[in-house]
C-alpha cells in the first residue's frame, strides 16, 4: 500500500508557502486505475477537507481540476502532487445566500422643544406689508 498526497496552494494568498494537503492510501490495483478510486464520497471528502483547511470555496470545476491533475500524477508514479489555484474565500462565495431583511421598525419621532427659541439679533420683520 502506498500513500499519495495532493497539496493545494492558493494563488495570491497572504502566505505563499501555506499548503493544504489531502492523503489517500492506495493498493497496487488502485494505483493502476486511479480513476476508480475517486468515488462521490472521496471527492466530497477531498473538497470538504481542503475547504476547511484553506477557508476557500472549491467549486465543481476546481475539484475536477484537482482530481484530474492528481490522477495524472498517480499514473506517472508521483506520490506527491502540488496544484496552485486561484480560489475565492469561502465567506465571499456564500454571500449570496444571506437573506437579511434588516430592521424594518421605524424609529420613534421626538418632538423638538421650541419654547427656548428666540431671535438672536435684530428684530422680526413686520407681518403686514402695506
Amino acid at each position: 500500500m502506498a500513500r499519495y498526497a495532493v497539496s493545494l496552494k492558493i494563488k495570491d494568498s497572504a502566505d505563499p508557502n501555506e499548503v493544504y494537503t489531502y492523503h489517500l492510501t492506495l493498493v497496487p490495483a488502485q494505483e493502476n486505475n486511479p480513476e476508480q478510486v475517486f468515488t462521490y464520497e472521496i471527492r466530497e471528502s477531498l473538497r470538504k477537507k481542503l475547504q476547511q483547511q484553506s477557508s476557500c470555496k472549491i467549486g465543481d470545476r476546481h475539484l475536477q481540476q484537482i482530481i484530474d491533475t492528481w490522477i495524472e500524477d498517480i499514473k506517472e508514479g508521483y506520490r506527491d502532487t502540488i496544484i496552485t489555484l486561484e480560489l475565492p474565500p469561502l465567506i465571499a462565495a456564500n454571500i449570496e445566500r444571506v437573506r437579511e431583511t434588516g430592521n424594518q421598525e421605524l424609529p420613534q419621532l421626538i418632538d423638538p422643544d421650541v419654547s427656548e427659541i428666540e431671535p438672536s439679533l435684530g428684530m422680526l420683520p413686520p407681518l403686514n406689508f402695506c
